[in-house]
């Protein structure tokens, strides 16, 4: 007994007595303990406690089974037991039940011709099956096995246990299965679908080795390419994943996840092992996280601010490719240069301003006696938009543009967009950070360094990768997000592969060039998702039930990899050496700064 005093309000005096057991509680007791209060067995159904249910035996399948068939019952929002048992049949035994057969449908084969009857493709079609499946067991291809399937239904009313057993029974007849309740036996069928690993039953079918592995309740993707990096771990059968992005149509990823569920995570870790591969990388970075990689490898922090010294400037012509007719290249990127003066006004122009903008640009160009048909990598010196600006100012309706350049010539904004270009790196990582700069003009930073980016990658031919990170600052404008629509189209003609970040998934989606940048994409990952989202992912990626409550419920780290026409479930794995450089979470972030204050005061 255990004496407990009464709270201050109650007499002080009196005890409260609360018995204890001293005792452990023996088996016997432990099954009293977790039993129901009681079971009720009837013809076809049984109710135990307050729960009905109803075990189905699978009687008859179709000739032929596909693979994952099970699955449709197994992804089911239902309380449900399956209990699948495999009895092998040694090969001379059931070579000798085949042996008798083959008599026997020759024989009523002949009778119907015999007798004048029309031919059977019933009896033919068995005749010709029972003498391929004697040829593959001779040659060890296929062994015959005793499959039992049963299925046990719960519900908590009668009626419902009806709703759900029709509901079952029809899925599997779309299979062309056929299923019926057990008259008589529902004791042993509720026994046999336990955890006990009993048939009580022995109610089997006679199936091959090859039809019986579809029974398997998941189609499992492996995903192994033999120049890949390695990404993380198979969830669905403990496999790595190796991933070789340039492998596939495109290599183009979209990450798509809300915030907290480890996408920045999991693109710091494929940019070291791209780096251990040997290909170069290139980093838009709008919160500088990724400034801790650049120290390790040896990299390049490149900050953009109104004060930095770094400038990109956005006339600069990409150098002409061998293959490339110069005019062309020209008219491709005075295209981008009037998307990149929309994105600064902040507005759509008219067609009027549209042609005059397009005369400005021209005409910039040919003040400095750069021409079209010409090679550009031989120009020494490009116009800026303070040039534009100037030529804009001597049009006819060309003024009222010109004046809207000015907080980016001489205004508040002035600097980095303004002066020639005098970044040119050679490391193999390259980080542009991004923080610095006032969000409002954040989207035009991220446009001129993708700019930057395409112009340069052009000038030799080699794997590069390019990680855009919290796509959804650029995405934010329309003409910086058909921009990055063009950077995806063309990036495989330079072989860039481009991975756009965003935790953003709903705008991301919604926007008339987010879903383009995903079908342009050959590889997508998703990762945790909110059930705000989850319906929208449904509609582009058509999840199943069971892919949609995973997404919801997915632990930092996991997520889904859409590689074409694969859905693989993985959790990013890394090395404790490769966790302690990446470095995301805040509490990490935290004790860094502590550990490097505390060793500078020693």
């Amino acid at each position: 007994m255990i004496n407990l005093p009464l709270p201050n309000f109650l007499n002080k005096k009196k005890t409260i007595k609360i018995p204890v057991r001293k005792e452990i509680p023996k088996i016997d007791q432990i099954k009293e303990i977790i039993a129901p209060p009681g079971a009720e067995f009837s013809t076809n159904y049984f109710q135990i406690g307050n729960i009905y249910g109803r075990t189905l035996l699978v009687l008859d399948y179709p000739t032929y089974l596909f693979a994952g068939w099970l699955e449709k019952i197994i992804n089911l929002d239902e309380a449900l037991n399956i209990g699948i048992y495999f009895y092998p049949v040694e090969t001379s035994q059931a070579l000798k039940q085949l042996e008798k057969q083959v008599p026997r449908i020759f024989a009523q084969i002949e009778e119907r011709k015999e007798r004048g009857l029309t031919r059977s493709p019933e009896l033919e079609i068995a005749y010709q099956n029972v003498e391929n499946l004697r040829d593959l067991l001779v040659q060890a291809q296929e062994r015959l096995l005793q499959v039992g399937l049963y299925i046990t239904i719960f519900a908590e009313e009668k009626k419902e246990l009806e709703i759900k057993t029709a509901k079952i029974s029809k899925i599997l007849e779309s299979s062309l299965i056929v299923a019926k309740p057990l008259m008589f036996q529902q004791k042993e069928g509720f026994l046999t679908t336990l955890p006990i690993f009993t048939d009580y039953l022995k109610n089997n079918y006679y199936l091959t080795s090859s039809s019986a592995s579809s029974f398997f309740p998941f189609v499992s993707s492996d995903l192994v390419d033999e120049n890949g990096i390695f990404l993380g771990i198979n969830l669905e059968n403990s496999s790595m994943v190796i991933l070789d992005r340039w492998k596939y149509d495109n290599p183009h990823m979209v990450i798509l996840a809300r915030s907290g569920s480890g996408k920045s995570y999991t693109a710091k870790l494929e940019v070291m092992r791209n780096l251990m591969m040997g290909t170069d990388v290139l980093i838009l970075d709008p919160e500088n996280e990724y400034q801790s990689i650049s120290e390790i490898y040896s990299g390049a922090f490149v900050p953009l601010s109104l004060k930095a010294e770094n400038n990109f400037n956005p006339f600069d012509l990409p150098p002409v490719l061998e293959n490339e007719n110069p005019l062309d290249v020209y008219k491709e990127h005075v295209a981008d240069l009037i998307s990149f003066c929309q994105l600064i006004i902040g507005e759509k122009l008219s067609s009027e301003q549209l042609s005059i903008l397009d005369q400005a640009i021209n005409q910039t160009y040919l003040s400095f006696n750069i021409l079209p048909n010409q090679d550009f990598s031989e120009v020494e010196r490009f116009p800026t938009l303070n040039d534009l600006e100037k030529i804009l100012g001597g049009l006819v309706g060309g003024s009222e543009l010109a004046s809207k350049f000015y907080p980016f010539t001489q205004g508040n904004f002035s600097g980095f967009l303004n002066k020639p270009t005098n970044v040119e790196l050679n490391r193999r990582l390259i980080i542009f950070g991004l923080k610095d700069l006032p969000e409002i003009i954040r989207p035009i930073g991220m446009f001129i360094v993708l700019n930057y980016i395409l112009n340069r990658v052009r000038r030799e031919m080699k794997k590069r990768l390019v990680v855009i990170d919290e796509a959804w600052w650029i995405m934010k404008q329309e003409f910086a997000a058909e921009f990055l629509l063009n950077a995806v189209k063309r990036g495989r003609k330079y072989n860039l592969a481009l991975t756009t970040i965003t935790q953003d998934v709903e705008d991301f989606i919604s926007s008339p060039f987010g879903r383009p940048i995903i079908t342009n994409s050959a590889l997508t990952f998703l990762m945790r998702q909110s059930q705000a989202t989850i319906e929208l992912c449904d509609q582009v990626f058509v999840l199943s039930e069971g892919e949609k409550q995973f997404l919801t419920q997915a632990q930092r780290g996991q997520g889904l990899l859409f590689v074409q026409n694969k859905k693989i479930p993985i959790f990013i794995l890394a090395s404790y050496a490769e966790d302690q450089i990446i470095r995301t979470r805040p509490e990490q972030l935290m004790a860094l700064k502590i550990a490097k204050e505390s060793f500078k005061n020693k």
